[in-house]
This record gives structure tokens, sequence and C-alpha cells, in this order.
């Protein structure tokens, strides 16, 4: 149950994001928490990862986006969260993180015990990725 409170202990996802959600949890535990209100966004089943889009009730975040690996237990390891316009989601970014401590613009965050955080905003979109080895993110982690 401990891993379970992954984002609230680290605070690296926005309270509006259910706290029950953890970067590295399986696909399957994903859903049970969830629910039934995903929508597959990947076309073919074949592809390196699996998308999962969600639409809010919150005004300022009208939906957010879950990659699951498509290997192995498919590991949580990228949630971007679209809000209504860049501002929003700078905002957002600067809350969770403070100011970027990578390449002026993203964050890098370690902490002892959990998956390493990589974050960034584009455009109306904060980004939020956990190293999870066997993701498409895994070879640029480092890359400085």
């Amino acid at each position: 149950m401990a891993q379970n409170k992954t984002s609230n202990a680290l605070n690296v996802l926005p309270s509006e994001i259910n706290s029950e959600i953890y970067f590295g949890m399986n696909l399957a535990d994903f859903k049970n928490v969830i629910g039934s209100d995903l929508v597959l966004e990947t076309k073919n089943d074949t592809d390196f990862r699996l998308v999962y889009s969600q639409k809010t009730t919150i005004p300022e975040i009208p939906t957010v986006v879950y990659y699951f690996d498509n290997e192995q237990n498919k590991p949580l390891y990228e949630i971007i969260i679209n809000y209504q316009n860049e501002e929003q989601a700078k905002k957002a970014a600067t809350l969770l993180f403070g100011q970027p401590n990578f390449n002026q613009t993203e964050w890098r965050i370690k902490i002892q015990g959990f998956p390493e955080i990589w974050s960034w905003v584009y455009k109306n979109k904060l980004i939020v990725v956990a190293k999870i080895y066997g993701s498409e993110w895994i070879d640029e982690w480092n890359k400085e």
C-alpha cells in the first residue's frame, strides 16, 4: 500500500491526479483505480507503448494522457496533463517543482527509493516522466 502513495510522497503530480496512481504501476492495477473513464488512443496493439486518455471535470485540465510500456507488466511511465493554456501548465509545474533545475526549462528529481522524475512544459502540457527501465525515455535519460 505504501507504494500507492508514491505520487503524494514525491509531490510529482498535481493534486488533481488521483493519488492512488503511481509511476511503475501496471496497467491492470491502473484500470482498477481509474475505472472505465479511459479511452485507448493506441491504434495498434503492437506499438511500443499503450496510450490512454481520460477527460476530466476540472475546468483547467480538460484531459490527462497516460503512457504505458507495452511489454512485461505494462508499467506506467509518463503522464501528460493538458491544461487550458501554457500559463496554467507553467504555473502548475512551478508549484510542484519550483524553478527549473536542468537546461533552464526542465526539472530532474531524484529521491532515493523512487524512480527518477523528468518533467517539462510543452505548450499547454505538463509532461512528467519516470525513469522506468524498458520505456521509450530510458536511452534519452543519460544524454545531458
